[in-house]
C-alpha cells in the first residue's frame, strides 16, 4: 500500500472528514492526530505539531514513532498503538512519559482509538494527548479524577496506598477500585506501576544510577522487586533494557 492509498484508505467515503478534522485543527490544549495501518502520521492538528518542531502539517505526513521519539519510546508507542488495532479496542487515558522537540519530558494523559471501514476493517488509529496538568478541563465528569493522576505522578515514588487515592474523591475502597477501573481500564495499582516503569525506564536510559538506586527513586521495594516487575512487563531486565536503548540516547 502506497502512502496515497493509505490515506484514502482513512479518509475512504467521508465527504466531511475533512470539515471533522478542522475541529480539532485548533484545538489549543490538546495533541490530536491519525496514523494509518502501519503506523504512518496522515493528520495532525497545531498543538502535536507544535510538540514536534513542525510549522506545516506536510512536516509531520509520511513520520512514523521512530522518526520522531527517541528508539525506547517509539517502539513502546508503536507496540501499543498496534495492539489497539490489532484488538479493535479503544484504549482511554493512558499516562504516557514523553519529550517533545526541545527534549523536556512531559507526562501525557493519551486516549487512542481504532479507525474503522464500513466494513469493520481496521485501517488506522486516531490519538488525542493532554499535558497531564491540562486534564482537569477534560474530565470534569470524573468527580476529581485529574487529582488522583496528579499524585500518581508526582508521589510515584512514595509508597501510595490505594485509600490514600480514593479519599481525594472521597469513596470508599471498593467505590473508588470500581470507578478507576471503569475509566482507565485497569486497577489503580497497575496504573501505578505503568507510572513507575515510565519512570524508570527513563532513568535507566537517561541517568548513571545503579538499578538499586533506580529502584529505590521509582516507588520499588528494592532491586529485586523492581527487577521481577520490569522484566514481567517489558519481557526484559531493567539491566539487559539499559544496555539495548543508552546507545541510542543522549544522556540528558
Amino acid at each position: 500500500m502506497t502512502q496515497g492509498d493509505s490515506e484514502k484508505s482513512i479518509h475512504a467515503g467521508t465527504d466531511g472528514f475533512q470539515r471533522v478534522l478542522e475541529l480539532f485543527t485548533f484545538l489549543p490544549d490538546a495533541c490530536v492526530c491519525l496514523k494509518d495501518r502501519k503506523g504512518v502520521f496522515q493528520w495532525g492538528n497545531l498543538a502535536e505539531l507544535s510538540f514536534h518542531g513542525f510549522q506545516q502539517v506536510e512536516q509531520l505526513i509520511g513520520k512514523t514513532d521512530g522518526d520522531l521519539y527517541e528508539q525506547r519510546i517509539a517502539e513502546q508507542y508503536a507496540a501499543d498503538d498496534q495492539r489497539v488495532m490489532i484488538t479493535n479496542e479503544a484504549s482511554w487515558n493512558q499516562v504516557w512519559l514523553l519529550s517533545d522537540h526541545f527534549h523536556r519530558l512531559h507526562w501525557f494523559v493519551c486516549s487512542k482509538t481504532p479507525l474503522v471501514l464500513e466494513g469493520g476493517k481496521v485501517t488506522g488509529i486516531a490519538i488525542v494527548m493532554r499535558k497531564l496538568a491540562q486534564t482537569r478541563s477534560m474530565i470534569p465528569a470524573y468527580h476529581g479524577m485529574e487529582e488522583v493522576l496528579s499524585a500518581v505522578v508526582n508521589r510515584h515514588a512514595e509508597p501510595v496506598r490505594v485509600q490514600e487515592l480514593a479519599d481525594l474523591v472521597h469513596l470508599s475502597h471498593s467505590q473508588f477500585d470500581r470507578r478507576f477501573k471503569q475509566i482507565f481500564q485497569q486497577t489503580p495499582q497497575q496504573y501505578l506501576l505503568r507510572v513507575r516503569l515510565n519512570a524508570a525506564c527513563h532513568a535507566l536510559t537517561h541517568t548513571e544510577d545503579s538499578i538499586a538506586e533506580i529502584a529505590a527513586q521509582t516507588g520499588f521495594s528494592d532491586q529485586s522487586h523492581f527487577t521481577r516487575q520490569f522484566r514481567r512487563e517489558l519481557n526484559m531486565t531493567p539491566l539487559a533494557y539499559r544496555r539495548k536503548y543508552r546507545d541510542s540516547t543522549r544522556l540528558e
